[in-house]
């Protein structure tokens, strides 16, 4: 149907409705169509509009009925909640990493104050210029033409005297380095002169400073030279054009006498005076110090004249004072009012004197050296207010950007305003940096050592408030207004946990999220994933693998399950039309993400979820291959069955020598097949799958350093060799060293506190290898300073530096201090919470043996059956018995809980939860110690048979433990040569 059988019919039908359209009606309807009507949806917008709404269940398979929701069906509220997403300071001039992108981010609030300002500035409506009245125009009166009309029969029209405001007032922006300090202070004079109602027309201009170092003024603040012209063309001789100039009076212009000679020029022509936003306590240390006093307007209007407080020297022959003002409604109303009356009136204030040849300001003594961080502070803190001190304390952890600054104003001291930032930027405490194309304005930093003296004064509880509450009011407002900066979200988990074991960056990300780069940028808000997952930049595709691909990336860039389930519900449909390897691939890694994400109800739901996606690969394609490796693993963490390790291993092996595969696919594979022997070697014992994962995992360094891998990724791999190397045994002197050198560098490079942790605990570890306990404890005294009180890392930290100097160093008065503030800041519910108790249960006891302190035996006896209750697994409640056994066989018969019979229940209980917890590599040490203790125990009760019999087997246990290299052979032939010798003393007898 062409266009115009288009409008026909649509005439028809409203004809037939009993619409008589004119033409230009008809015209008028289409026209406003056009604007008033949606666009019909493209392709994909079903999709798009699914992934826009947050609650909207995933999309039904192809020619399936939606199902009807139902109870069951509906999902739990928690589960709707998305993960955060980082809001970083774009501070690199490249685009920004994959899984980063540019959104809007919600700048602070418009200072206050307007209606107050507006009120302060009403008598200007009064205000008229000392020449005559320029000749009105004329308006119809319609009401007036209208009555003449109705009563003379004839309609002729009826004019009135046109008026018009008589002035128009010009606001000029010193566009020196801090003009983007003062912006909301020159918006909020805009919006004020606006809408007073006195002016014709408000003008923003700005002050520029000119190549030949004359002012120049321009239309904005950028200072592109077409755009600058000279001052005098908006000179104005007449009074009409108010001005008002606003400075802090600190930039060049002002230093070399420029300004003050142009506000000498304009101020004997037309009202001018100056907004200065500092406190009148630094107006001397600028270049144009006010003087307070009376200010004066004679009748006939000009210029003001200045009556100063005071006997100082008399102002210089020629100098005309110029009001300088405070930008409060008491100064600015004082102003206005001296100039919208006609006669003589007078008002408190301050005026600076300026010459036709002013001088320019002495410059400051050179300084004899580079200051030092101390003499800033000093300096600061001098002249400072208390206001700004505060602000300068909290803004250490943040970006130094204003949007920034402003956000930390706004959220956490909203009693400090413009001029307190001022006295912060202008305290030379900070250092401009280079401006680069997509920062929010310009950047500072702290001079070198200013910030680390000012973090020592600020709590780790505020810093952690402080990005809470900054987060907490970008997710309140945004999207939600007009005042927005630019920022990068970027994904949080690429800074993951710190206390994670080397391939769990690979778990959450995938291979191919893990080579991206850290963005750089620096981090100051974080807020759900689902308040910008609008702002992801998505095309529609038609294909429902590439959607699904398309929403697993998101997922990994974002953590948002809303993305995850609508990718499950699209793989779920391409395998059921499809059923390619393409589409079983793309399911199967959806399934182990949203294992991953935690996805269900437990642990249950997790295994489910991991074997289903290995049913599913089970092709011969390379990828299926590396990721059914991948499940493997996974479902090696979640059961800790040794035949998936294993399966891993035979997948992972297939796969070398493959021709004409990308350099990438070689890489992943050695790097993966050397994490599973590690988790091997781990769990099996034994030097020979440590060194052929010491192998497959130096292979892989070697691939990451040539093909510029991420330095994240780097360092995760080189940390995962030391522990390989470790294990093995085999290292020469310095190896282990070198290779921690090689991870500090890429930590640096990606600039992550979690890779920081974990190298220094690895350099602990290498220490404690080594023996060299001072150097392992300032390792982990370093290691504490990258964690958070009363986190999960720090308790970790502090268990792992307890045991060593319990069971290495031999000193367990250090270790019960680090244990027990380890067990006062864990959770109830933590992990290790049984573990604390076992070591600071095994510390109170070998200080008893030491000391013979009956109520460290008391206590610690106690905190080893709490140990034995709460402990995580049976290898760890082994372990717990077999303490508790050793300590009730030393309690007097007396005593609580003493006696050799619950010795001897200890020692079974022992001896049955080791022989329960198969693949732990430990457990079977646990078991032939505990025969050993449940010997000796039967020895002094006299029953020497018994005695003998649990000596001989835990004999056989260390030989098989030797043999298998389970425990380093020096540990086995000292434990033999114990039992050993009390069994000849048993036979001798």
């Amino acid at each position: 149907m062409t266009p115009r059988d288009r409008l026909a019919e649509l005439a028809a039908r409203l004809r037939a409705a009993g619409l008589r359209p004119t033409a230009e009606e008809l015209a008028d309807a289409v026209w406003l169509a056009r604007w008033t009507t949606s666009a019909p949806a493209a392709d994909g917008a079903d999709g798009l509009r699914q992934q826009e709404d947050p609650a909207a269940p995933p999309a039904p398979a192809p020619g399936e009925e939606p199902a009807p929701p139902g109870d069951g069906e509906r999902p739990a509220r928690g589960a709707e909640r998305s993960g955060p997403v980082s809001l970083h300071v774009p501070v690199r001039p490249d685009s920004p990493a994959a899984h980063a992108f540019p959104v809007r981010a919600p700048a602070a609030g418009a200072v206050s104050g307007l209606l107050g300002l507006q009120r302060a500035l009403r008598p200007l409506q009064t205000y008229r210029p000392p020449l005559p009245r320029a000749a009105a125009g004329r308006l119809l009166d319609e009401a007036a033409t209208a009555e003449q009309g109705a009563r003379r029969g004839v309609v002729r029209p009826v004019f009135r005297p046109a008026e018009r405001r008589e002035c128009e007032l010009q606001l000029l922006m010193d566009a020196a380095d801090t003009v983007s300090v003062w912006e909301p202070l020159l918006e909020r004079l805009r919006q004020a002169c606006e809408r007073v109602g006195a002016f014709r027309d408000v003008q923003v201009r700005h002050l520029h400073r000119g190549p030949d170092g004359e002012p120049r003024i321009g239309t904005g603040p950028d200072p592109a030279p077409a755009g600058l012209r000279p001052p005098d063309q908006y000179r104005d001789t007449t009074g009409r054009r108010l001005t008002l100039v606003v400075s802090d009076c600190v930039g060049p212009l002002w230093r070399e006498g420029a300004a003050q000679r142009l506000l000498y020029r304009w101020a004997t022509g037309a009202p001018l005076a100056v907004v200065q936003p500092l406190p009148p306590r630094l107006w001397q240390h600028t270049a144009l110090p006010a003087e307070p006093g009376t200010l004066v307007r004679e009748p006939g209007g000009g210029g003001f004249g200045l009556l100063p407080d005071g006997y100082g020297p008399a102002p210089p022959p020629g100098a005309v004072p110029v009001p300088v003002l405070l930008p409060t409604p008491r100064a600015l109303g004082s102003w206005a009012w001296l100039l919208g009356g006609s006669g003589r009136r007078t008002a408190r204030g301050a005026a600076a004197w300026v010459l036709p040849d002013h001088p320019a300001r002495p410059a400051p003594p050179p300084e004899s050296g580079p200051r030092t961080p101390e003499a800033r502070l000093r300096a600061f803190r001098a002249t400072a207010s208390p206001g700004a001190f505060e602000l300068a304390v909290h803004l250490t952890p943040v970006p130094l950007v204003l949007p920034v600054i402003r956000l930390v104003q706004e959220t956490m001291l909203p009693h400090t305003g413009p001029a307190e930032l001022a006295e912060v930027l202008l305290g030379g405490l900070l250092e401009r940096l280079p401006d680069i194309e997509g920062a929010p304005g310009p950047r500072y930093d702290f001079a070198p050592g200013v910030a680390d003296r000012l973090q020592g004064m600020l709590d780790q509880d505020v810093a952690a408030l402080l990005l809470k509450h900054v987060s907490e009011y970008v997710t309140r407002n945004f999207g939600r207004g007009v005042r927005n900066f630019p920022a990068l979200a970027v994904d949080r988990l690429t800074g993951r946990a710190r206390y994670e074991a080397g391939p769990d960056l690979d778990r959450l990300l995938g291979d191919e999220a893990g080579e991206a780069e850290d963005p750089g940028d620096e981090l100051f808000a974080e807020i759900p994933a689902r308040v910008v997952r609008r702002y992801l930049p998505v095309r529609p595709v038609p294909d429902l693998l590439d959607d699904a691909e398309r929403l697993l990336l998101q997922w990994r860039s974002q953590h948002d399950r809303q993305s995850l389930r609508q990718a499950l519900a699209l793989a779920d449909s391409a395998v059921a039309a499809d059923g390619g390897e393409r589409a079983r691939l793309l399911l199967g890694q959806v399934l182990r993400a949203a294992a991953q994400a935690g996805a269900g109800t437990g642990p249950a739901r997790r295994r489910e979820l991991l074997r289903r996606a290995a049913g599913l690969l089970t092709g011969g394609g390379t990828d299926t291959a590396l990721e059914r490796a991948a499940v493997c693993h996974e479902l090696w963490l979640a059961e800790r069955d040794p035949a998936w390790l294993r399966e891993a291993e035979e997948v992972l092996r297939s796969l070398a020598g493959r021709d004409g595969e990308p350099p990438r696919t070689e890489r992943v594979r050695r790097l993966r097949l050397g994490r599973v022997l590690l988790e091997t070697a781990r769990a099996e014992g034994g030097s020979r799958a440590a060194a052929a994962a010491a192998r497959e995992l130096r292979a892989a360094c070697e691939l990451l350093e040539a093909t510029g891998a991420a330095p994240r990724r780097r360092c995760a791999a080189l940390l995962d060799l030391v522990a390989a190397e470790r294990l093995g045994g085999a290292h020469a002197p310095g190896e282990l060293s070198a290779l921690l050198d090689r991870a500090d560098r890429a930590a640096d490079a990606a600039d992550g506190d979690d890779l920081r942790l974990r190298c220094l605990l690895a350099r602990a570890a290498v220490h404690r290898d080594a023996g060299d306990w001072e150097a392992a404890g300032r390792a982990y005294d370093r290691a504490e300073s990258h964690t958070l009180r009363d986190s999960p890392e720090r308790c970790e930290l502090l268990l792992e530096w307890g045991g060593m100097l319990l069971d290495r160093a031999g000193d367990p008065d250090r270790a019960e201090g680090l244990l027990r503030e380890a067990l006062t800041g864990a959770p109830d519910d933590a992990p290790l919470q049984g573990r604390l108790h076992l070591m600071l249960g095994r510390a109170l006891l070998e200080r008893h043996r030491r000391e013979r302190f009956l109520p460290d035996l008391y206590e610690g006896c106690d905190l080893l059956e709490h140990a034995a209750r709460r402990a995580s697994g049976p290898a760890e409640r082994a372990e717990a018995w077999l303490a508790l056994g050793g300590a009730r066989r030393d309690f007097p018969d007396s005593g609580p809980g003493g006696g050799s019979s619950s010795a001897e229940a200890a020692y079974d209980a022992a001896l049955r939860e080791a022989r329960q917890a198969p693949g732990q590599p430990r457990a079977p040490v646990t078991a032939a110690r505990a025969l050993h203790g449940r010997g000796v125990l039967y020895e002094r009760l006299g029953r020497p048979g018994a005695a003998l019999a649990d000596y001989r087997a835990s004999e056989a246990e260390w030989r098989r433990l030797a043999e298998r290299g389970a425990v380093p052979a020096g540990e086995a032939e000292e434990e033999l040569r114990a039992v050993r010798g009390r069994m000849a003393e048993i036979e001798a007898d």
